[in-house]
Protein backbone atom coordinates (compact mmCIF):
# COMPACT_ATOMS: atom_id res chain seq x y z
CA UNK A 1 0.00 0.00 0.00
CA UNK A 2 1.35 3.44 -0.94
CA UNK A 3 1.29 6.52 1.25
CA UNK A 4 -0.79 9.48 0.17
CA UNK A 5 0.98 12.77 -0.49
CA UNK A 6 -1.50 14.69 -2.58
CA UNK A 7 -2.47 18.32 -2.94
CA UNK A 8 -6.13 18.86 -2.24
CA UNK A 9 -6.39 22.13 -4.15
CA UNK A 10 -4.34 23.97 -6.70
CA UNK A 11 -2.35 26.78 -5.10
CA UNK A 12 -2.83 29.26 -7.94
CA UNK A 13 -6.59 29.76 -8.00
CA UNK A 14 -8.06 27.49 -5.33
CA UNK A 15 -9.38 25.13 -8.03
CA UNK A 16 -9.53 21.46 -7.26
CA UNK A 17 -6.98 19.29 -9.06
CA UNK A 18 -9.64 16.92 -10.33
CA UNK A 19 -12.58 17.55 -12.65
CA UNK A 20 -15.24 14.87 -12.26
CA UNK A 21 -17.47 14.21 -15.28
CA UNK A 22 -20.77 12.39 -14.82
CA UNK A 23 -22.84 11.61 -17.91
CA UNK A 24 -26.55 11.17 -17.28
CA UNK A 25 -29.74 10.40 -19.14
CA UNK A 26 -33.18 10.06 -17.52
CA UNK A 27 -31.96 8.61 -14.22
CA UNK A 28 -32.41 11.55 -11.88
CA UNK A 29 -32.71 9.51 -8.67
CA UNK A 30 -29.48 7.63 -9.34
CA UNK A 31 -27.79 10.85 -10.46
CA UNK A 32 -28.70 12.55 -7.20
CA UNK A 33 -27.21 9.67 -5.22
CA UNK A 34 -24.11 9.76 -7.41
CA UNK A 35 -23.60 13.50 -6.86
CA UNK A 36 -24.16 13.27 -3.12
CA UNK A 37 -21.55 10.53 -2.82
CA UNK A 38 -19.09 12.69 -4.77
CA UNK A 39 -19.79 15.66 -2.51
CA UNK A 40 -19.12 13.45 0.51
CA UNK A 41 -15.72 12.31 -0.80
CA UNK A 42 -12.67 12.83 1.39
CA UNK A 43 -10.94 14.59 -1.48
CA UNK A 44 -13.08 17.17 -3.22
CA UNK A 45 -13.35 17.60 -6.97
CA UNK A 46 -15.15 19.99 -9.30
CA UNK A 47 -18.17 18.07 -10.59
CA UNK A 48 -19.54 18.51 -14.11
CA UNK A 49 -22.89 16.92 -14.95
CA UNK A 50 -23.29 16.28 -18.68
CA UNK A 51 -27.00 15.73 -19.35
CA UNK A 52 -27.82 13.91 -22.59
CA UNK A 53 -31.06 15.89 -23.06
CA UNK A 54 -32.98 14.08 -20.30
CA UNK A 55 -36.77 14.36 -20.39
CA UNK A 56 -37.45 13.42 -16.74
CA UNK A 57 -36.87 16.82 -15.13
CA UNK A 58 -33.29 16.05 -14.14
CA UNK A 59 -32.12 19.65 -13.67
CA UNK A 60 -35.02 20.62 -11.41
CA UNK A 61 -34.61 17.43 -9.40
CA UNK A 62 -30.95 18.13 -8.61
CA UNK A 63 -30.98 21.95 -8.59
CA UNK A 64 -30.39 22.17 -4.84
CA UNK A 65 -27.08 20.34 -5.36
CA UNK A 66 -25.85 22.75 -8.03
CA UNK A 67 -23.38 25.45 -7.08
CA UNK A 68 -19.64 26.21 -7.07
CA UNK A 69 -18.74 22.52 -6.80
CA UNK A 70 -21.37 21.16 -9.21
CA UNK A 71 -21.84 22.48 -12.76
CA UNK A 72 -24.73 21.33 -14.95
CA UNK A 73 -24.41 21.18 -18.76
CA UNK A 74 -27.36 20.07 -20.86
CA UNK A 75 -26.69 18.81 -24.39
CA UNK A 76 -29.09 19.64 -27.22
CA UNK A 77 -29.75 15.96 -27.95
CA UNK A 78 -28.90 12.51 -26.66
CA UNK A 79 -25.52 11.60 -28.13
CA UNK A 80 -24.99 8.54 -25.94
CA UNK A 81 -22.41 7.84 -23.30
CA UNK A 82 -19.57 8.11 -25.83
CA UNK A 83 -20.72 11.53 -27.00
CA UNK A 84 -21.38 12.73 -23.48
CA UNK A 85 -17.93 11.82 -22.21
CA UNK A 86 -16.27 13.28 -25.31
CA UNK A 87 -18.18 16.55 -24.85
CA UNK A 88 -17.44 16.72 -21.14
CA UNK A 89 -13.76 15.95 -21.47
CA UNK A 90 -13.39 18.44 -24.29
CA UNK A 91 -15.09 21.07 -22.11
CA UNK A 92 -12.85 20.70 -19.03
CA UNK A 93 -9.50 19.65 -20.44
CA UNK A 94 -8.12 23.19 -20.85
CA UNK A 95 -9.44 24.56 -17.56
CA UNK A 96 -6.24 23.80 -15.69
CA UNK A 97 -7.08 20.49 -14.02
CA UNK A 98 -4.43 17.86 -13.51
CA UNK A 99 -6.79 14.89 -13.72
CA UNK A 100 -10.23 14.06 -15.15
CA UNK A 101 -12.37 11.50 -13.31
CA UNK A 102 -15.27 10.06 -15.32
CA UNK A 103 -18.25 7.84 -14.51
CA UNK A 104 -21.85 7.00 -15.40
CA UNK A 105 -24.72 8.33 -13.30
CA UNK A 106 -25.26 4.97 -11.60
CA UNK A 107 -21.76 4.94 -10.13
CA UNK A 108 -21.72 5.42 -6.37
CA UNK A 109 -18.26 6.24 -5.05
CA UNK A 110 -16.95 5.53 -1.56
CA UNK A 111 -15.56 8.33 0.57
CA UNK A 112 -12.03 7.20 -0.20
CA UNK A 113 -12.43 6.15 -3.87
CA UNK A 114 -10.74 9.28 -5.18
CA UNK A 115 -8.27 9.32 -2.28
CA UNK A 116 -7.01 5.89 -3.33
CA UNK A 117 -6.82 6.86 -7.00
CA UNK A 118 -4.75 9.94 -6.20
CA UNK A 119 -2.69 7.80 -3.87
CA UNK A 120 -1.83 5.66 -6.88
CA UNK A 121 -1.21 8.71 -9.06
CA UNK A 122 1.28 10.03 -6.51
CA UNK A 123 3.07 6.68 -6.31
CA UNK A 124 3.47 6.75 -10.09
CA UNK A 125 4.67 10.33 -10.12
CA UNK A 126 1.78 11.22 -12.40
CA UNK A 127 3.21 9.01 -15.14
CA UNK A 128 0.17 7.08 -16.36
CA UNK A 129 -2.62 7.22 -18.91
CA UNK A 130 -5.53 6.27 -16.69
CA UNK A 131 -6.20 4.67 -13.31
CA UNK A 132 -9.32 2.59 -12.73
CA UNK A 133 -11.23 1.68 -9.59
CA UNK A 134 -12.35 -1.81 -8.67
CA UNK A 135 -16.06 -2.00 -9.49
CA UNK A 136 -18.47 -3.90 -7.28
CA UNK A 137 -22.20 -4.53 -7.50
CA UNK A 138 -24.66 -3.59 -4.78
CA UNK A 139 -24.14 -6.87 -2.89
CA UNK A 140 -20.37 -6.43 -2.74
CA UNK A 141 -19.49 -8.95 -5.46
CA UNK A 142 -17.45 -7.91 -8.48
CA UNK A 143 -19.58 -6.27 -11.18
CA UNK A 144 -19.66 -8.55 -14.23
CA UNK A 145 -20.28 -5.66 -16.62
CA UNK A 146 -17.06 -3.97 -15.58
CA UNK A 147 -14.42 -6.64 -15.99
CA UNK A 148 -11.07 -5.08 -16.84
CA UNK A 149 -8.54 -6.45 -19.30
CA UNK A 150 -5.45 -7.17 -17.24
CA UNK A 151 -1.98 -6.76 -18.72
CA UNK A 152 0.62 -9.43 -18.03
CA UNK A 153 3.19 -7.90 -15.63
CA UNK A 154 6.23 -8.47 -17.85
CA UNK A 155 8.62 -5.87 -16.42
CA UNK A 156 10.25 -5.25 -13.06
CA UNK A 157 8.33 -1.97 -12.85
CA UNK A 158 5.03 -3.79 -13.40
CA UNK A 159 5.80 -6.26 -10.62
CA UNK A 160 6.76 -3.43 -8.28
CA UNK A 161 3.47 -1.69 -9.05
CA UNK A 162 1.55 -4.87 -8.27
CA UNK A 163 3.16 -5.04 -4.84
CA UNK A 164 1.85 -1.50 -4.31
CA UNK A 165 -1.68 -2.49 -5.26
CA UNK A 166 -1.48 -1.19 -8.84
CA UNK A 167 -2.51 -3.83 -11.38
CA UNK A 168 -1.40 -3.12 -14.98
CA UNK A 169 -4.44 -3.09 -17.31
CA UNK A 170 -5.05 -2.68 -21.02
CA UNK A 171 -8.74 -1.75 -21.01
CA UNK A 172 -11.48 -0.80 -18.57
CA UNK A 173 -15.03 0.57 -18.57
CA UNK A 174 -16.19 4.14 -18.02
CA UNK A 175 -17.03 3.53 -14.36
CA UNK A 176 -14.53 5.48 -12.24
CA UNK A 177 -11.55 6.17 -14.46
CA UNK A 178 -9.00 8.84 -13.56
CA UNK A 179 -7.25 10.23 -16.65
CA UNK A 180 -4.04 12.18 -16.79
CA UNK A 181 -5.03 15.39 -18.60
CA UNK A 182 -1.86 15.24 -20.72
CA UNK A 183 -2.89 11.82 -22.01
CA UNK A 184 -6.26 13.21 -23.09
CA UNK A 185 -4.62 16.16 -24.80
CA UNK A 186 -2.14 13.97 -26.63
CA UNK A 187 -4.26 10.94 -27.55
CA UNK A 188 -7.65 12.48 -28.21
CA UNK A 189 -11.21 11.98 -27.02
CA UNK A 190 -13.57 9.00 -26.98
CA UNK A 191 -15.13 8.41 -30.40
CA UNK A 192 -18.56 10.01 -30.02
CA UNK A 193 -19.97 8.09 -32.99
CA UNK A 194 -19.80 4.87 -30.98
CA UNK A 195 -22.82 6.20 -29.02
CA UNK A 196 -22.94 3.32 -26.49
CA UNK A 197 -21.03 0.10 -25.90
CA UNK A 198 -17.45 -0.52 -26.89
CA UNK A 199 -16.52 3.16 -26.67
CA UNK A 200 -14.74 2.59 -23.37
CA UNK A 201 -12.82 -0.43 -24.69
CA UNK A 202 -11.66 1.49 -27.77
CA UNK A 203 -10.65 4.56 -25.79
CA UNK A 204 -8.89 2.90 -22.87
CA UNK A 205 -7.00 0.51 -25.14
CA UNK A 206 -5.94 3.49 -27.26
CA UNK A 207 -4.59 5.18 -24.14
CA UNK A 208 -2.87 2.02 -22.83
CA UNK A 209 -1.18 1.45 -26.21
CA UNK A 210 0.87 4.58 -25.49
CA UNK A 211 0.94 4.97 -21.71
CA UNK A 212 1.02 2.65 -18.72
CA UNK A 213 -2.41 2.24 -17.10
CA UNK A 214 -3.41 0.60 -13.83
CA UNK A 215 -6.26 -0.64 -11.70
CA UNK A 216 -5.90 0.80 -8.21
CA UNK A 217 -7.16 -2.28 -6.41
CA UNK A 218 -8.04 -0.57 -3.13
CA UNK A 219 -10.09 2.15 -4.82
CA UNK A 220 -13.62 0.75 -4.95
CA UNK A 221 -16.95 2.03 -6.27
CA UNK A 222 -20.42 0.53 -6.62
CA UNK A 223 -22.07 0.22 -10.02
CA UNK A 224 -25.74 0.36 -9.09
CA UNK A 225 -27.12 -1.68 -11.97
CA UNK A 226 -30.49 -3.39 -11.70
CA UNK A 227 -28.86 -6.82 -11.98
CA UNK A 228 -25.31 -8.14 -11.96
CA UNK A 229 -25.64 -9.94 -15.26
CA UNK A 230 -23.07 -8.44 -17.60
CA UNK A 231 -23.81 -8.41 -21.32
CA UNK A 232 -24.88 -11.61 -23.05
CA UNK A 233 -26.99 -11.53 -26.19
CA UNK A 234 -27.89 -15.19 -25.71
CA UNK A 235 -29.47 -14.68 -22.30
CA UNK A 236 -30.45 -10.99 -22.19
CA UNK A 237 -34.15 -10.09 -22.19
CA UNK A 238 -35.59 -9.31 -25.59
CA UNK A 239 -36.31 -5.67 -24.71
CA UNK A 240 -32.57 -5.00 -24.49
CA UNK A 241 -31.50 -6.83 -27.62
CA UNK A 242 -31.54 -3.90 -30.06
CA UNK A 243 -28.67 -2.15 -28.27
CA UNK A 244 -26.36 -5.08 -29.08
CA UNK A 245 -26.20 -3.63 -32.59
CA UNK A 246 -23.82 -0.98 -31.23
CA UNK A 247 -21.70 -3.60 -29.47
CA UNK A 248 -21.11 -5.68 -32.60
CA UNK A 249 -20.66 -2.65 -34.86
CA UNK A 250 -18.27 -0.83 -32.54
CA UNK A 251 -16.22 -3.87 -31.57
CA UNK A 252 -15.71 -4.75 -35.24
CA UNK A 253 -14.45 -1.23 -35.97
CA UNK A 254 -12.08 -1.35 -32.99
CA UNK A 255 -10.77 -4.81 -33.93
CA UNK A 256 -10.21 -3.79 -37.56
CA UNK A 257 -8.27 -0.71 -36.53
CA UNK A 258 -6.04 -2.73 -34.19
CA UNK A 259 -5.00 -5.24 -36.83
CA UNK A 260 -5.54 -8.74 -38.16
CA UNK A 261 -4.93 -10.46 -34.82
CA UNK A 262 -7.72 -8.56 -33.07
CA UNK A 263 -9.98 -9.00 -36.07
CA UNK A 264 -9.48 -12.77 -35.92
CA UNK A 265 -10.43 -12.72 -32.21
CA UNK A 266 -13.56 -10.72 -33.05
CA UNK A 267 -14.65 -13.13 -35.80
CA UNK A 268 -14.00 -16.17 -33.61
CA UNK A 269 -16.03 -14.62 -30.81
CA UNK A 270 -18.83 -13.72 -33.23
CA UNK A 271 -19.09 -17.29 -34.50
CA UNK A 272 -19.01 -18.70 -30.96
CA UNK A 273 -21.77 -16.32 -29.81
CA UNK A 274 -23.88 -17.17 -32.86
CA UNK A 275 -23.60 -20.87 -32.02
CA UNK A 276 -24.57 -20.13 -28.42
CA UNK A 277 -27.65 -18.22 -29.57
CA UNK A 278 -28.71 -21.11 -31.81
CA UNK A 279 -28.23 -23.71 -29.09
CA UNK A 280 -29.03 -21.90 -25.84
CA UNK A 281 -31.28 -18.89 -26.45
CA UNK A 282 -34.74 -19.53 -25.01
CA UNK A 283 -36.58 -17.24 -27.42
CA UNK A 284 -36.24 -14.91 -30.42
CA UNK A 285 -33.21 -16.69 -31.83
CA UNK A 286 -33.75 -15.19 -35.27
CA UNK A 287 -33.90 -11.64 -33.95
CA UNK A 288 -30.78 -12.10 -31.84
CA UNK A 289 -28.84 -13.41 -34.83
CA UNK A 290 -30.19 -10.65 -37.05
CA UNK A 291 -28.98 -7.94 -34.63
CA UNK A 292 -25.54 -9.54 -34.54
CA UNK A 293 -25.29 -9.67 -38.33
CA UNK A 294 -26.61 -6.14 -38.68
CA UNK A 295 -23.94 -4.86 -36.30
CA UNK A 296 -21.19 -6.77 -38.10
CA UNK A 297 -22.29 -5.46 -41.49
CA UNK A 298 -22.48 -1.89 -40.23
CA UNK A 299 -19.04 -2.20 -38.66
CA UNK A 300 -17.45 -2.88 -42.03
CA UNK A 301 -18.30 0.65 -43.17
CA UNK A 302 -18.09 2.33 -39.75
CA UNK A 303 -14.84 4.30 -39.57
CA UNK A 304 -15.04 7.21 -37.14
CA UNK A 305 -11.89 9.29 -36.75
CA UNK A 306 -10.13 10.22 -33.53
CA UNK A 307 -10.93 13.80 -32.55
CA UNK A 308 -8.55 15.86 -30.47
CA UNK A 309 -9.38 18.52 -27.92
CA UNK A 310 -9.99 21.94 -29.37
Amino acid sequence: MVRMRITYRRKDNNMNEVATIVVTYNRKELLRECIQALLDSEVKSDIYIIDNASTDGTKDFIKDLLGPAVTYKRLKKNIGGAGGFAAGMNYVVHKGYKYIWIMDDDTIVNKDSLTKLLDGAEALGGEFGFLSSTVRWTDGTYCKMNRQTVKRPDTKADRLCMRRGLMPVKAATFVSLLFNVNAVKGLGLPKKEYFIWGDDKEYTSRISDHRNCYNVVESEVVHKMATNSGSNITEDEIGRIDRYFYAYRNDFATARDKGSGELFVYVAGFVLNAIRVIIRAKDNKTKRLRIMLKGLAAGIFFKPKVRYVK
